[in-house]
């Protein structure tokens, strides 16, 4: 019997195996990805960063457990505290969405309604409401009339923040930086029908077009810096203009070549070209990359991605899953055979019959109590003896 049960889970296990590696190839689309294999490795091997789970999403990733965790952690903080820091807030409706949940209804809190209602988005500066309307575009909800934060009032603060140049600085009295006004364009770009908010977002992308330097990439403290080239490739493909636009175009190199001079062999992307590869850098890339390849806002809601399909585990983790499960189940299958046979060998024998002889001493361990019997018997035992029909005879005289 256990022969024939090993055989057997050796067989499962054979078979599972070879469906596992039919599914690591799928058929079909052949073309090459935007991020490289090396890229996700390296993001793999290292801590998560703020834009963990927006990265991986993105990249049709299944979103890091520890990433998930980290988020989990912060939004309970900021439910307890009220939400001190609206970023948190922010950050955390863009994570959940990202994740494919609902953060209308998290652990019983709608976190959409605490950022319609919250007390003063703008408290940390232009990023503030900028997270606020890319947290709006990816909960893709309707606020209220009477909402104290409704999206239209965010647009009309961000837009009045444009200083006159074009560009956009990360709080008032602070000169334009790059990193903002390309966040700025990229926010914006979903509301340019909007007469007013198209002419904010060309008047950014000029200006942006001038801090481009003869490599095509964007400085940030007099050095070429890889998070602000990634920020303005998202905001230029958000906005659907394409990498051969020439007001983006420097000496022969688009933003995509800018962007690769900042990858290391390792796969991952250092902050200065030069340097050491940096997990925000990295995930700011993949963020910029993935936005490329689809034209659309890395914050709108995973479904509304042309081809998007949920991501799956890792095979690893699926056939070791399935490896544990099995022998789990082979283990109590087992332990069920060893205590039937035990439970029959402990009470499934009858007591020794009787000894026919009488005489014969009963073996040891038998069962030599009697059972007695009373049955009452009402009716009187007739008299066989005595003739039919009449009365019996008289006993003869001495």
């Amino acid at each position: 019997m256990q022969r024939r049960f090993a055989a057997l889970a050796a067989g499962v296990l054979l078979l599972f195996s070879a469906v596992t590696a039919g599914a690591e190839t799928p058929p079909g689309d052949a073309s090459p990805a935007p991020v490289a294999e090396q890229t996700w490795r390296y993001l793999d091997a290292n801590p998560p960063g703020e834009n963990s789970i927006l990265a991986y999403s993105l990249g049709g990733q299944a979103v890091r457990e520890d990433a998930a965790d980290m988020l989990a952690g912060e939004l309970q903080s900021g439910i307890l505290d009220g939400f001190s820091s609206p970023r948190a807030l922010e950050r955390g409706i863009i994570g959940l969405v990202k994740s494919g949940r609902d953060p209308a209804s998290f652990e019983k809190t709608d976190l959409v309604s605490a950022l319609y209602s919250h007390e003063n988005i703008y408290q940390e500066g232009l990023g503030g409401a900028l997270l606020a309307l890319a947290a709006y575009s990816a909960a893709d909800a309707q606020a209220p009339v009477s909402a104290h934060n409704s999206p239209t009032a965010v647009i009309d603060y961000i837009v009045s923040s444009q200083l006159r140049a074009g560009g956009f600085g990360s709080a008032a009295g602070r000169d334009p930086d790059v990193r903002t006004t390309a966040q700025a364009v990229t926010v914006l770009a979903a509301s340019r029908d909007i007469p007013y908010v198209n002419t904010a977002v060309n008047r950014a992308l000029s200006w942006l077009s001038t801090q481009q330097d003869e490599d095509g990439a964007f400085l940030r403290g007099g050095r070429p810096d890889c998070e602000s080239t990634a920020a303005v490739l998202t905001a230029v493909r958000t906005c659907g203009i394409g990498l051969g636009d020439a007001r983006f175009t420097k000496n022969g190199r688009d933003l995509h070549d800018a962007l690769q001079s900042f990858r290391q062999q390792d796969g991952g992307y250092a902050a200065a070209i030069g340097g050491p590869s940096e997990v925000a850098a990295t995930e700011a890339a993949v963020i910029a990359l993935s936005t490329d390849a689809t034209g659309l806002s890395p914050y709108l809601p995973p479904e509304r991605y042309p081809g998007y399909v949920e991501p799956q585990p890792d095979s690893t983790y699926v056939f070791l899953r399935f490896l544990f499960g099995f022998l789990l189940l082979f283990g109590l299958l087992y332990l069920v055979l060893i205590l039937t046979g035990k439970i029959g060998k402990r009470w499934g024998k009858f007591p020794p019959a009787e000894p026919e002889d009488p005489g014969e001493t009963p073996g040891a361990g038998a069962d030599t109590r009697t059972l007695e019997l009373n049955i009452p018997m009402k009716a009187e035992i007739p008299d066989f003896d005595a003739p039919a029909g009449g009365d019996p005879p008289e006993p003869p005289e001495d």
